[in-house]
């Protein structure tokens, strides 16, 4: 396979969470009603893979967020578009449901943290798929336990109205200096799919549907402990207009956009299990350096 080179590019900074927002696990669960799943989902993953063991698996097979989730609420550090509401996130149907709703001229969002499951080094694979919006982004991503940014993990995140492509991005620190990386991928992301990262000392490898897809490799990468959060939020349009990445409007934008996730898993590595993987992978894969950049 040969993997995408991961590009430090200027203007795509992700949000930090810690400034001016609060995670509640007070969520509404009034409107949930147990029944079918919603189509499309599947079961999630259990058990061990091959050089990592599963340490947490969620179904969403309730009617509650859950002890070991926290909804957000108030501002995002550094988003003036956003506010996050716990009222926005529901499970139903077998699926956490992130709601993006427009309050007359303000977008009222949904976001949560998995913050009870916090470790240095792991794969999470998170499965979902994300409405069309124009102004609604989606972000899966790793956050230092200590709240102290950067270091940061996006596994994915878009700002596509079409759902048409995401990327992926590193951010670290080098001397007080912020730096970051960027990977971009093609695809149907209003359809079903899993996005996952696997995170080891001086490296990071990006996947979709269990297949790599991007490689950061670099004393660079983060060896802090750091948990999942997935959230929604609001202001894409004016954030592609800002950084010129294209036309906007493109698809419209409905009252309502929904981000859906029908499962997480989250493993800790077996390092002994991974060299052996290691030694055994194929030799015509292309590993490509970052060269980092202010």
């Amino acid at each position: 396979m040969l993997f995408n080179k991961i590009t430090a590019l200027g203007g795509v900074v992700a949000l930090c969470l810690s400034v001016g927002c609060s995670v509640t696990g007070d969520v509404p669960t009034d409107a949930c009603e147990e029944g079918p799943s919603a189509p499309g989902t599947t079961n999630a993953p259990t058990g061990d893979l091959r050089g990592w063991t599963q340490v947490f698996v969620d179904n969403f097979d309730r009617c509650e967020l859950g002890e070991m989730w926290g909804a957000y609420s108030g501002q995002p550090g550094g988003d003036p578009h956003s506010w996050w509401e716990p009222e926005q996130v529901s499970v139903t149907e077998g699926v956490l449901r992130l709601r993006a709703q427009q309050d007359g001229d303000q977008w009222v969002t949904g976001g949560v943290s998995n913050s009870a499951v916090s470790q240095t080094y792991g794969k999470w694979m998170v499965r979902l798929r994300a409405g069309v919006s124009d102004e609604i982004s989606y972000h899966v991503l790793l956050w230092p336990r200590d709240e102290v940014w950067p270091p940061e993990i996006d596994i994915a995140e878009s700002v596509s109205g079409r759902r048409e492509s995401m990327s992926s991005f590193i951010h670290w620190s080098d001397e007080g200096e912020h730096h970051f990386a960027q990977a971009d991928k093609t695809g149907r992301f209003d359809e079903w799919h899993t996005v996952g990262v696997e995170w080891g000392p001086g490296i990071v490898r990006y996947l979709v549907d269990d297949s790599e897809w991007a490689e950061f490799e670099s004393s660079f990468v983060p060896s802090t402990s750091m948990w999942l959060g997935i959230q929604a939020q609001a202001g894409a349009c004016d954030k592609q207009r800002e950084w010129g990445t294209g036309d906007c409007p493109v698809s419209g934008s409905p009252a309502i956009a929904d981000i859906d996730i029908d499962w997480v898993s989250v493993y800790s590595p077996d390092f002994a299990a991974l060299a052996a993987v290691e030694s055994a992978r194929s030799t015509d894969l292309e590993l490509i350096e970052l060269t980092p950049r202010r």
